[in-house]
């Protein structure tokens, strides 16, 4: 091959890879990067969500470096998806820093980090909200919980976020920058140029831990697959806005009665009196809700249906989430279970979902406290197994949801036939919206082998005390 010819193939390679888009992910979607002109002819990623360009001197190769930054980082993420010992995936990653030049691994902590913005714009389109992702990153171990808390806010404070996203978007991110392991980490981030593993060394991290972190994280979010939109993802939320404040209505008294029953539930020491202030709290929560529902019977409007995903977390999450569906069922709504992510997401009227997340929450710290007190009531240590505390859980649940049943149905029945088409209106807007969402769905049980002390000790923990009824003053 002749000399000018060897020149004229190496030129028209150059120009191929100079032309080439960057490209920060390969995750579903492309994401939101844009290219734009630099200097003569050069090119560089948009800094809309935390990139930016080079110096003069640094022009010259730095997009070659890009492109082959972007395969090595497409193999180590791969990499790290297949090993599953992190100090032997760290011993990898600390032989492969070691192979990179002081540019190199700047331009691959840059790629990283639009890599990640990418995610994150591609999985709030695929129905994923903040606190799904923080709930998925929790569950890889606490470093990945406070990159990805600081990942979203500080994408949120890049987009405007802030002052755009809706209620229950807002509520999400006020809760990511309130991450205590994220809080230094996050400050990092968001004050100097956008960079994941810079960020992370800033923050005291050692550099090895901190790529060791950020690429089991994105080995874990890559592998995601969508999940049904329940709320508008940010590309269709409009201008900046203030949401109004909350007024004092009924309602809000309503709810305010019924935390403070339940804060006394959890706070007693006796088991008794717990149940008591629980069975009032539903008695409560009932009325209100029917109540509400009658207010509205004859409006013309459709009933007005919600959706809230609610994320379980370990040890027994089978057996909390069949506490989560007693709840669920005693307050008129209905519950998909994605087992994989260990996230449920109940469907039903605002003012019953918001009931089932605030009585579910509070019957859970008390099933706990109740599991421990029975587990530590014999000597040995069979009452403390783990096959104790799973068979007390699942009996505790069937219990709970017969006496909120019970509870519910003796309130329903002193309102007479006048109920009936509202409450039939409301089912039937509920399903429609939970058919929608889940048109393939199945009913799952138990594959455990329950115990059958810890399952008598359970139903004894939810039988101790009779419910009580009428109305609560609420003025």
């Amino acid at each position: 091959m002749g000399k000018n010819q060897q020149q004229r193939r190496a030129a028209k390679r150059r120009e191929r890879v100079r032309r080439r888009p960057t490209d920060p992910g390969t995750h579903r979607g492309s994401g939101q990067e844009s290219n734009t002109g630099h200097g003569e002819g050069h090119r560089f990623v948009s800094d809309t969500y935390g990139g930016g360009g080079w110096t003069r001197s640094e022009i010259g190769n730095e997009e070659l470096l890009r492109h082959q930054a972007n395969q090595t980082l497409k193999e180590q993420i791969a990499l790290a998806r297949r090993i599953e010992r992190t100090a032997f995936l760290a011993q990898l990653v600390d032989r492969w820093l070691n192979s990179q030049s002081e540019l190199q691994q700047r331009i691959l902590d840059e790629q990283m980090s639009l890599r990640f913005m990418a995610m994150l714009a591609s999985l709030w389109e695929g129905g994923w909200q903040p606190a799904d992702l923080l709930h998925a990153a929790r569950r890889l171990d606490v470093r990945c919980a406070a990159l990805m808390a600081a990942l979203i806010t500080g994408q949120a404070h890049r987009t405007e976020a802030f002052e755009r996203a809706p209620k229950p978007w807002l509520s999400q991110l006020h809760a990511a920058a309130r991450e205590p392991a994220a809080a230094r980490l996050t400050a990092a981030l968001i004050a100097t140029e956008f960079l994941v593993g810079a960020a992370q060394v800033r923050a005291g991290t050692a550099v090895v831990d901190a790529w060791t972190t950020a690429l089991r994280l994105a080995a874990h979010v890559e592998q995601l697959p969508s999940l049904p939109r329940l709320v508008d993802p940010p590309s269709a939320w409009g201008k900046p806005h203030r949401e109004p404040a909350a007024s004092d209505s009924k309602g809000a008294r309503v709810l305010s009665k019924i935390q403070a029953l339940l804060a006394k539930a959890e706070a007693t020491a006796y088991a008794a009196e717990a149940e008591a202030l629980t069975a009032k709290a539903q008695d409560l929560m009932t009325r209100h809700a029917i109540d509400e529902a009658l207010l509205h019977a004859h409006d013309d409007r459709p009933v007005e249906v919600i959706n809230l995903r609610i994320h379980i977390s370990a040890p027994y999450p089978s057996e909390k989430v069949r506490l989560l569906n007693q709840v669920t069922l005693a307050n008129r709504c209905r519950l998909i279970w994605l087992e994989d992510f260990a996230i449920a997401t109940l469907v039903g009227t605002p003012i019953d979902v918001d009931q089932v997340e605030l009585l579910f929450t509070s019957l859970l710290v008390q099933a706990t406290r109740a599991m421990v007190e029975a587990g530590a009531s014999q000597a040995g240590s069979f009452d403390r197994s783990a096959t104790f505390r799973r068979s007390f859980m699942a009996s505790y649940a069937v219990r709970i949801g017969e006496r909120l049943t019970e509870s519910a149905d003796t309130v329903t029945s002193t309102y007479g036939a006048e109920l009936v088409p509202v409450m039939q209106r409301q089912a039937e807007a509920v399903d429609q919206v939970f058919e929608r969402l889940f048109p393939n769905t199945y009913e799952v049980g138990s594959s455990y082998r329950y115990s059958q002390r810890g399952w008598q000790a359970g139903r004894e923990a939810a039988d101790r005390a009779s419910f009580v009824a009428g109305r609560l003053d609420v003025s």
